[in-house]
């Protein structure tokens, strides 16, 4: 039982507000952000549309964020004891405000689908869809190491998407062109946190891409997403898809600090500072989004 408690994560892991993971809430603010920027710039913004877009994907970004913490549920389960009751009432506590969340989220978007049209309601079934089962069974794609891959979708090109076509009622290929970048560093802030938690997942048994494939591999694809992203968006910006592209050399800055803690990570008494990873990527991943919104 001992060698159980060792590899428990800790208990502040499910505080609430930890929980909530708000540096991650960037996602919503970037992506949703990004779809209603577009939808401006195609002259067809509708601001009660685009106020009802954001608060739907603030909740739904939360909810799956708190959502995600119950698999670890069955760890808890194998204690006993004060302790893990307690940490068990703070997961079902984070899953019921979770399950309110999403509800709310789901009736503002039948609210938006009937505005929008039946194009929205298949986008948002799959991005419920794809929030489910990042930890939900039978598929539970974090343990099968498809987090990164799947939230590129689900949380990069399907909101980026899906935001535009809730504002607008139409749909535009052109908007998953630029939803790319974006998604790649959605992607990105994913490893942020598979990254940190590598040792925690590794004992645990939780197979995400970064415990299968290695930190050193998960570090290259890092760096590989956030270089790309830009490279991306330059080539976007200058072949004219931007009207002030210049503005996309500003995110290259904000790269410097989140590879220096990369770096730092390597030395054996620096290994925690990669707790610092996933706020330093949510920042960058703002950084990112604004400028490229305005470059827009």
């Amino acid at each position: 039982m001992s060698s159980e408690r060792t590899a428990l994560p800790g208990p502040a892991k499910y505080f609430f507000l930890r929980a909530l993971r708000p540096f991650s809430l960037s996602v919503t603010l970037v992506t949703c952000g990004l779809g209603i920027t577009l939808a401006g710039h195609d002259g067809m913004l509708d601001v009660s549309r685009a106020v009802l877009v954001m608060i739907a994907g603030m909740l739904l970004q939360s909810a799956v964020n708190l959502f995600n913490d119950y698999a670890d549920v069955e760890l808890w389960e194998r204690s006993d004891g004060y302790y893990a009751n307690n940490v068990l009432a703070m997961i079902r506590r984070n899953l019921l405000v979770a399950k309110i969340m999403a509800g709310l989220s789901v009736a503002i978007g039948l609210v938006l689908v009937f505005q929008a049209g039946w194009e929205l309601l298949v986008i948002g079934a799959l991005g419920l869809a794809g929030g489910y089962f990042y930890t939900g069974q039978p598929i539970a794609y974090k343990n099968r190491g498809g987090g990164v891959f799947a939230v590129f979708l689900f949380t990069g090109v399907l909101m980026v998407v899906g935001s535009y076509v809730a504002v607008t009622g139409e749909w535009s290929y052109p908007v998953v062109l630029y939803s790319i970048p974006v998604s790649m560093i959605s992607s990105m802030l994913l490893l942020a946190n598979e990254l940190r938690d590598v040792q925690d997942d590794a004992v645990n048994n939780i197979g995400t891409f970064t415990v299968r494939a290695g930190a050193p591999l998960a570090e290259l694809l890092y760096r590989t997403l956030a270089i790309g992203a830009l490279l991306y968006a330059w080539g976007l910006g200058f072949s004219g898809g931007m009207n002030f592209p210049w503005i996309m050399f500003v995110p290259a800055l904000a790269l410097k600090e989140p590879f220096q803690i990369l770096k730092a990570s390597k030395m054996a008494h620096q290994r925690n500072i990669l707790v610092k990873l996933p706020p330093v990527t949510g920042r960058y991943f703002v950084v990112f989004g604004i400028c490229m919104m305005l470059a827009i």
